[in-house]
């Protein structure tokens, strides 16, 4: 990368020992070091060479490799990252975005108790869910995952849950 190609606010990738990672430029220095802020962690970074940095930060494809169609628009405005990199977060992290191919185990969940109409516990819940297709995971213990889920939304919702537990480890759909 060339020194004048390097631009205040713009964004670029940098290598940082085996990764690769995204980073804003914030300033230059009197010295002609650039201070950068990482994308991710909001951390501070010194840059003395453009050497260092890879090339412009493009956005990311949904499979993870990078996209060299588009240019990436961080959610963050440069003052927000300088809140940021003082200590006190400003914004929440950006969720990442599901495919839409794959329903959720909550939702699975509640597609098998209404196709079975009968109260269940999490293993025969999930048992179902993975032979009919409603959810996939890698996950070692998923029965544990639904049962801790649901009690949180029983939690969370009270009344307003789409579940009820009828006995111990037992759920049902809740009645509207």
């Amino acid at each position: 990368m060339k020194k004048e190609e390097i631009e205040i606010n713009g964004l670029y990738t940098m290598k940082v020992g085996k990764n690769t990672t995204a980073v804003r430029i914030m300033s230059q220095n009197a010295d002609g070091h650039w201070v950068a802020c990482n994308i991710k962690t909001n951390k501070e970074i010194l840059i003395k060479s453009e050497n260092q940095l890879t090339g412009v930060y493009k956005a990311e494809s949904e499979d993870g490799a990078m996209d060299t169609t588009k240019t990436h628009t961080s959610p963050h405005t440069p003052s927000q990252v300088e809140t940021e990199t003082e200590g006190s977060s400003t914004t929440a992290k950006p969720k990442k975005k599901r495919t839409g191919s794959q329903t959720g185990g909550l939702t699975a969940a509640l597609l098998v108790l209404e196709e079975e109409g009968k109260p269940l516990n999490c293993q025969e819940m999930v048992k179902l869910m993975i032979e009919r297709g409603y959810w996939n995971t890698i996950g070692k213990t998923p029965a544990s995952t639904i049962y801790s889920a649901i009690i949180t939304e029983i939690k969370k919702k009270g009344d307003d849950s789409r579940f009820r537990k009828t006995e111990r480890g037992k759920f049902e759909l809740a009645a509207k």
